[in-house]
This record gives structure tokens, sequence and C-alpha cells, in this order.
């Protein structure tokens, strides 16, 4: 009972402990033996706790806890195909289970390919409004790989700009994803990035806090931009998400060559209100010197964002996104935006 206890609080290198020295004393006490395989798969070690898992079915044949736990670790481990067959053998041997009804209408929802088409609008006190539009395609292999392609068109500042994104993820070991990301512009544009690459890694030291650091370059036709990326990412709750960034970026303007570091930075929390709605809520700070570029244009500021939106999933494989923003600036400049799209998954 006290490792259950310390389970269910969180401590689960404690409870890890006191289930092992419970089958020191009593080997193959089936209860201890099925806290521990919890505790080793709430800690991500999947593999190993499937291990001890394969050993009590072979103890105990049949046993309906045994199956349930390893559905359940086998979705956890990304093994979508063997997991769906376990829940559907927990099915036969329970119709009624709850927890194998959800799971397999879950897994069976879940598809390879997302297409996402949108509509955003940005309103400046100090320069001309804002209107683009964009589409995208995203495919998930559901464990291991994403793949992005992504095509924008704007009309910002009274200048017309197209740009194209090619991106993709790829996850090494449990918990280790590296993400890569390219975008083009034509090179006359002058408002928006020429070339944006991005290279970032984050590993997973928790089911429920990641670590990780980027490289993004921007290359436009009058500076170029290095932007250092440090993230960590937390989810107190399953259905509570917390996304940290720091982004000090240092500019170099031509052809004068001159240089300046900037800071800035967000937090994004997102909660999983409904099974189909998911609001958001969004606070940036940052500062951008443009004095080496156009002083009289834009000069120095700093700048304080606020944003909300949510996902609405109508179905488990189409929905909307909606977003809103406000920017405070220095100097009495503002800025806010919208944002609405359409996606389905197939």
């Amino acid at each position: 009972w006290v490792a259950r206890l310390e389970s269910w609080q969180g401590r689960y290198a404690v409870a890890e402990e006191l289930y092992r020295g419970v089958l020191g004393d009593a080997p193959g006490d089936l209860e201890a033996e099925l806290g521990l395989v919890d505790v080793l798969g709430w800690q991500g070690r999947h593999d190993e706790a499937l291990e001890r898992l394969d050993r009590l079915a072979e103890q105990h044949p049949g046993n309906f806890d045994v199956l349930l736990r390893r559905a359940r670790l086998l979705r956890w481990a990304h093994r979508r195909r063997e997991s769906t067959a376990a829940y559907e053998e927990v099915l036969a041997r329970e119709p009624e289970n709850r927890e194998a009804r959800d799971a397999l209408e879950a897994l069976r929802a879940e598809t390879l390919y997302k297409l996402e088409a949108g509509y955003f609008a940005e309103e400046f006190n100090f320069a001309g409004t804002t209107h683009g539009s964009f589409v995208e395609l995203a495919y998930h292999d559901l464990d291991r790989v994403w793949l992005l392609g992504r095509f924008q068109v704007q009309n910002k500042f009274a200048q017309n700009n197209t740009r194209a994104t090619l991106g993709g993820a790829y996850r090494f070991f449990t918990r280790t994803w590296a993400r890569g990301e390219a975008s083009l512009a034509p090179p006359g544009d002058t408002v928006i990035a020429n070339q944006d690459y991005t290279v970032e890694v984050v590993q997973g030291l928790h089911p429920r806090f990641n670590v990780g650091g980027g490289y993004r370059f921007l290359n436009f036709r009058a500076a170029d931009v290095h932007v250092l990326t440090a993230l960590a990412d937390w989810s107190p709750r399953p259905d509570v998400h917390f996304y940290f960034r720091y982004t000090p970026a240092r500019t170099t303007f031509e052809p004068s060559g001159a240089s300046v570091w900037n800071q800035g930075g967000w937090v994004r929390l997102v909660w999983d209100a409904h099974r189909k709605v998911s609001p958001y809520f969004l606070f940036a700070v940052g500062s951008e010197d443009f004095a080496g570029v156009s002083a009289e244009q834009l000069g120095r500021f700093a700048a304080q964002t606020y944003g909300a939106g949510a996902e609405v999933r109508v179905t488990s494989r189409q929905g909307f996104r909606a977003g809103y923003y406000y920017q405070n600036r220095t100097q009495g400049r503002r800025e806010q935006g919208v944002g609405l799209s359409y996606f389905v998954r197939f």
C-alpha cells in the first residue's frame, strides 16, 4: 500500500524501490509485479515494463490485469498495431470494458495525414493591414516520423509575398526528438525572410516534462538574424500543457555590419478542457532594434504580446482553429491579428 501511495503521488523512484523490496521478500507476488509494471510505464520505461509483462503472461496465462496492462503499455510505446490487437483481445474477454473501448476508438480515429487551410489578418497603427492565407499538409506515421509541407501567400506593408516551407521531425529512442524546417521566399521580398532555417532537439526527461534547444537563421534583404532557443514543456496534468521558450537573437544589418542582441521569450498554456475543445493562452515579451536599417521608420522598441484561441474538433477527423493576439509596443505602436483555419485528417 505504501508503494502504491508513493506512485499515486508521482514519487516513482521511491515506489519502484518499495515494489522491488516486496518482490525480494515475496518473489512472484502478482500485485507487486503489476504495481512495478505501472511505475515503470509511468516513467516511460516501456520496453522494461513489457518484458516483465511477457514473463507474467507466461506465469499467469489468461490473466485479465496482465492483458489490459500490456495493451496500455503497447499504446504508450507507440506500437499501434500490437496495442489495437491487445485491446481487441481485452474486449473479447470483457465487452463492456470502458478503457479498452475508449482506447480502440481513439486508435481507430488516428490518421496519417492532416490537411489544413486558413486565413489570417494583422492590423497595425503604424503601417498598412496584412491579409494572407495558407495551405498545409502534414504526415505522421503515429510513431517516429513527422513531415510537413506548407505554402503561404500574403500582402504585407503593400507588398505581395509568397513562402514555401518543408519540415520534418524524427523520434530517436523513447523520448528524443530532432526537428528541422526550411522556408524560402523570393529574394525580392523585403518584409519577410528570404531564407528561414530551424533545427531543434527535444529530450523527454519524464513523460510529462521535456527540455531542449534550437537554432534558427533568418536571412532578410537588409539583415541576418540568428536566434537561439531554450525550451521546456511541462504537463502537470494530462489535460494541461505549458510551453516555455527563451529566444535571444542577434541581428546583423547590411551593408553596415552593425549587430545587436535582442531578448525575447514566451509562455503558452493549452488546456484540453473537453474532448472537442482545447483553448490556449499566450504571453510573450521581446525587444527589437531596427536602428541599423531604418531608425526613422522603426527604431528601437520593446513589446508585450497577449494571445488566446482554441482548437474545436467537430468530429474526430475535422475541426477548426481560431486565434487572436494583441501586441503593445513602446513608442505608442500597437498591432493585433486574427487567424482562422479548417483542418481534416485522413
